[in-house]
């Protein structure tokens, strides 16, 4: 069965929020020109163009949570534009494969942007908090500064932060170098969620708690649910790792839970051991590492990787909590009032799948990271792409390369977990 992954608990930036009413009324009709299956940002994305390109045909939008609740509403809300993985990108594409995705990227960013302006959503849009990669050991900061030359060959400002810089900045002498991390924005990403949802164009019906199982083969396609049969033309299938349920992309993704907290509401003398900056961001230097954020005086904390599976409350919250003692001891407590779980798509080779799988049916799934900003443009060109529409970024993005294969069970589930806890040791300090 394709359904949404039922968490432990709630998203800790979404019961920060007004309490919301899903939209679960069934519509009428059960005939639709096109459904989409998933209502994250790329769900989203491609159901707002679909609307522009086709102003009077109605889009059926079937989310198997509650907006705000998924995965979209469980990151650290870094708008970032990092430019995907080399080895993601066709022959012929690797000479100028970061520029074409900055491209994506950008494009990506720019039309939050606007969507947020338009429609005056309220999700703490923020373009001039300082945000930092910091590493902790040599090892790391070795690397850093690689990826600071690098940036610096593509023509980008990065700044460096020595050891007083960032202890000045937030509060703790625990990193020994840092960086300008690529980050463009910082969000409430349960917020931004909910508000491009609430603000879609009329024609896109959208259905919350509908839990899709299964898509026909032929013409019409039937989507069956847990609310009974809709039949459309063509279906877009945008529920990232869930795609697998559906007979998608098998053996080309997997499942990794990523783990977030929220301390309470701080105290003006507990917030200034945090560092003289008013809000920060870092993330992490080493991919197993910890990212944080100064925001709404808390602290955020994530961390933590787990295949396929959500660890329980309570190990996460000890974990995260001796990441936190780690990083500012002088604390005058570490507990946190919200600790959640989120899921990912990961790929081997961090390509996305993105076209028509068969006649009628479209998918862009397998999105391992920055999905904000990248689950954007790919919606809005899957849209393009089954409108037929053509643009230099659709010509882009169909040159790369798809997501590789992996071996099936146990295989797959025993490598999985034994790099996880490889990488977890290298980190070291970094974690």
């Amino acid at each position: 069965m394709a359904s949404a992954p039922l968490y432990k608990s709630r998203s800790g930036w979404n019961a920060l929020l007004p309490q919301r009413i899903a939209r679960e009324d069934v519509p009428a009709t059960r005939r639709f020109r096109t459904i989409i299956v998933g209502a994250g940002y790329t769900g989203l994305a491609a159901a707002r163009r679909l609307a522009e390109l086709a102003p009077d045909e109605e889009v059926l939008l079937l989310e198997a949570s509650t907006i705000g609740e998924g995965a979209a509403g469980r990151n650290s809300g870094y708008l970032l534009i990092n430019p995907g993985e080399p080895s993601a990108n066709a022959a012929g594409f690797s000479a100028d494969w970061a520029t074409r995705q900055f491209a994506l990227a950008r494009a990506g960013f720019d039309g939050l942007r606007k969507l947020v302006e338009t429609h005056s959503i309220a999700c703490d849009w923020d373009e001039a908090t300082p945000t930092v990669t910091a590493a902790a050991t040599a090892r790391v900061e070795k690397s850093a500064r690689q990826t600071r030359q690098t940036y610096l060959d593509w023509g980008l400002v990065a700044q460096e932060y020595g050891p007083r810089d960032l202890q000045r900045m937030i509060g703790t002498d625990y990193y020994r170098y840092g960086l300008q991390s690529l980050t463009r924005a910082l969000v409430q990403p349960a917020a931004l969620h909910r508000g491009l949802a609430d603000s879609l164009p009329e024609t896109v019906v959208l259905v919350e708690n509908t839990q899709v199982v299964a898509v026909g083969e032929g013409a019409p396609l039937r989507v069956q649910t847990n609310r009974g049969e809709f039949v459309a033309d063509r279906v877009f299938v945008t529920n990232n790792l869930h795609a697998r349920s559906l007979g998608l992309v098998q053996n080309r993704m997997i499942g990794i839970y990523t783990y977030g907290a929220f301390t309470p509401e701080l105290e003006d003398g507990e917030l200034a051991r945090l560092g003289e900056a008013p809000r920060w961001g870092v993330l992490p230097a080493h991919r197993m590492g910890t990212t944080m954020r100064k925001t709404g005086r808390r602290l955020l904390i994530r961390s933590g990787d787990s295949y396929e599976r959500e660890l329980d409350p309570d190990k996460v919250r000890a974990m995260l909590t001796e990441l936190y003692r780690r990083r500012f001891p002088h604390m005058r407590a570490h507990a946190f009032e919200h600790v959640w779980g989120g899921l990912t798509a990961v790929t081997h080779n961090g390509g996305f799948y993105f076209g028509e799988a068969r006649p009628g049916l479209y998918a862009s799934v397998g999105c391992g990271g920055a999905g904000v900003v990248r689950g954007t443009i790919h919606g809005k060109l899957l849209a393009e792409l089954a409108s037929g529409s053509q643009s230099a970024l659709l010509t882009d993005r169909l040159k790369q390369k798809g997501p590789n294969w992996l071996p099936p069970e146990p295989f797959r589930g025993f490598g999985a977990t034994t790099q996880i806890a490889w990488e977890q040791w290298q980190a070291g300090r970094e974690r």
